[in-house]
């Protein structure tokens, strides 16, 4: 009789492939928490989803809030916050930084024997003066660089409105003491270069001084184009000095124009700014343009740092104490309505008043003394 073979059975093959599924179990069991187990920092053995938690190795604490870090950085979701506030304050401003010496320039520094002149402008003379309305007693003298070309302006405006220029630059920045000179008042401001004395060109050609007339046109008009007529008669209780109606002053616009609209002197202007601050200024609007105006407290300690909208046009003009005065140009806004932001106490007349026994003339010869 023939020896059969064994026949494996059907419920055999399910017992065995359980058992197979049972050693592949156990063998993974102890792959992984007894042959390779996951070393703490070791990013190799972590999967991760676009790097989002890389850094905690894909583990979060209880209770712990998801949160996304800075590259390079270790700060809070809150100081990211912050941080991006600052630097979107950042991109629309800018700041500037002044030194104490700053206080002694510009064009609004107010200078007198109890606020003496300490600073060091940049003067220019009349050596490269191409501009035949200018007419100076001495090419030699000296004006500030910045009052060149408003000085040019004025005196161009002059001769179109009346044909001809019959003034001279008599004195700038020095008081002239020569023989026969006509006038003699040592001004303190005059070293600035921001200020000048005109003279009255004769037919004859030799030089009328104004001691207590005026050129009509030069009151008139020199406020267009950045200047003032620095003693008037009607201030004399202010600035201390008797009406000098040769002499006039740079102060720049927009506050030439302010100070006309006004009937305000230099000292009663600046001490008026004082009130106007960076986040309440003064707000002036002229055809074109809109200025604003404000002052800043110098820092006693050190430099004086000044926030403005980034790429600003400004100006800066100490005040020759304790400040300085801040001027912001901008285009005019689409408001048709323009005015001047109330500047100090009630408004003056635009122009000063010549007292009863002064007479007026308007520039012209003969002239009568």
């Amino acid at each position: 009789m023939a020896k059969q073979k064994p026949r494996l059975r059907f419920p055999n093959i399910i017992l065995l492939l359980c058992g197979l599924i049972i050693l592949i179990f156990l063998f993974d069991f102890l792959w992984r928490n007894v042959i390779s187990p996951t070393v703490p920092g070791d990013t190799n053995n972590i999967i991760t989803s676009e790097g989002t938690f890389a850094e905690n190795n894909g583990i979060l604490e209880d209770d712990e809030p998801v949160t996304t870090t800075k590259p390079d950085s270790e700060e809070s979701t809150e100081d990211t916050k912050d941080n991006s506030d600052n630097t979107q304050t950042d991109i629309f401003s800018q700041t500037i930084k002044l030194s104490q010496g700053q206080i002694h320039t510009g064009p609004l520094i107010l200078v007198s024997d109890t606020c003496p002149y300490i600073g060091a402008e940049n003067l220019t003379d009349f050596s490269s003066n191409t501009n035949s309305n200018i007419q100076p007693r001495d090419n030699s003298m000296k004006i500030h660089q910045d009052m060149m070309q408003p000085l040019s302006d004025l005196f161009n405006a002059y001769c179109n409105d009346n044909g001809y220029v019959n003034l001279q630059i008599y004195s700038t920045n020095e008081t002239y003491m020569g023989t026969g000179s006509l006038y003699t008042t040592s001004l303190p401001e005059r070293s600035t270069g921001y200020s000048f004395d005109i003279g009255l060109i004769t037919s004859t050609g030799e030089i009328a001084p104004y001691i207590t007339k005026r050129n009509e046109w030069m009151f008139d008009n020199c406020w267009k184009y950045g200047f003032i007529v620095r003693y008037s008669d009607l201030k004399t209780g202010t600035t201390g000095i008797n009406f000098m109606p040769h002499h006039f002053r740079y102060v720049g616009l927009p506050h030439s124009l302010i100070m006309n609209e006004k009937g305000m002197c230099l000292e009663e202007y600046l001490q008026s700014l004082t009130s106007y601050k960076s986040d309440s200024p003064l707000v002036y609007s002229t055809d074109s343009k809109e200025y604003k105006i404000f002052y800043v407290s110098a820092n006693s300690s050190g430099e004086t740092e000044i926030t403005i909208p980034k790429d600003a046009v400004y100006t800066v003009s100490g005040n020759n104490t304790d400040g300085f005065i801040i001027t912001i140009e901008g285009e005019k806004s689409a408001d048709p309505a323009s005015s001047t932001t109330p500047v100090g106490a009630e408004s003056e007349p635009a122009t000063d008043a010549i007292s009863e026994e002064t007479t007026t003339e308007i520039a012209t010869d003969p002239y009568s003394y």
